[in-house]
């Protein structure tokens, strides 16, 4: 569209802006980086406005529905789809963090708080380290631009305030939820498998030889193992996600389709 920032911003174009920032607020609530919790809350909703007045040029224009009653439903639809393009790439990260929580329960560093000094306060497991290295590749492939491109293209394939049923998206809810549990698999495994290993030969060793604790023996064995192995996979986890984090555009362009599709019909 070729109009002005000027010409964008007329009253006549507040119905287009108001499903605008709605979706950007969908898309806020669940991308990396633009969903840190740690940004006060005025900071990123002025950043959401500023990002619905740049993109708002570029949107079809929006007429109000017929009955108000069909305006919360309209703009509850705008932050699912917003909320689905930010899981595209969310989805990885909590597959990553997924990963080292079960790590630090199969090497034993969940008991970490139950013996902690200071109870009060969380103590940082292997979920931070994965959840760290996931959002630093993000960053480092540009996902958090990939995923505002694809939230503009978005606007474009499919228009703020076009009919999306209800139901719609439930095969790529699936999917993504499926995203989360295949991440973590696969970037666990490899210390998942040396960890069973460990248990296994602990457990023969103890059956052998009565007189060594095995619980005792466990404790060290399972840490030193499970931290030698995550270490050791870090490098090949890296390169698995910067793959997957080089698909984010399309994973966007997907989401929006089946959305598209949701709304349409074949």
């Amino acid at each position: 569209m070729g109009e002005s920032l000027e010409q964008a911003l007329t009253p006549a174009t507040w119905p287009t802006f108001a499903f605008v920032l709605t979706r950007l607020a969908g898309f806020m609530g669940a991308a990396p980086l633009w969903s840190l919790s740690g940004i006060p809350s005025r900071v990123r909703a002025a950043v959401a406005v500023v990002l619905g007045i740049a993109l708002l040029p570029m949107a079809p224009r929006v007429a109000l529905p017929a009955g108000m009653l069909q305006l919360p439903v309209s703009l509850a639809m705008e932050f699912v789809v917003g909320l689905a393009i930010g899981l595209s790439a969310a989805v990885i990260v909590y597959g990553m963090s997924l990963a080292g929580e079960v790590l630090s329960i199969q090497m034993g560093l969940s008991l970490g708080p139950a013996v902690s000094p200071m109870a009060e306060l969380a103590v940082p497991g292997i979920g931070q380290l994965q959840s760290f290295l996931a959002v630093l590749i993000y960053l480092s492939v540009g996902g958090h631009l990939m995923l505002l491109h694809g939230l503009a293209d978005s606007l474009k394939a499919l228009p703020p305030g076009s009919g999306i049923a209800p139901l719609c998206g439930s095969e790529l809810a699936t999917e993504l939820l499926g995203t989360v549990f295949g991440t973590a698999v696969r970037v666990a495994a490899p210390a998942l498998v040396a960890l069973l290993l460990t248990h296994v030969a602990v457990a023969i060793t103890g059956r052998a030889v009565p007189q060594i604790h095995a619980i005792v023996l466990a404790f060290p064995l399972t840490i030193g193992i499970g931290l030698l192995m995550v270490g050791a996979s870090l490098p090949f986890a890296g390169a698995t996600l910067t793959n997957w984090m080089a698909q984010i555009p399309e994973r966007a362009a997907q989401v929006v389709q089946s959305f598209h599709l949701a709304s349409g019909g074949p």
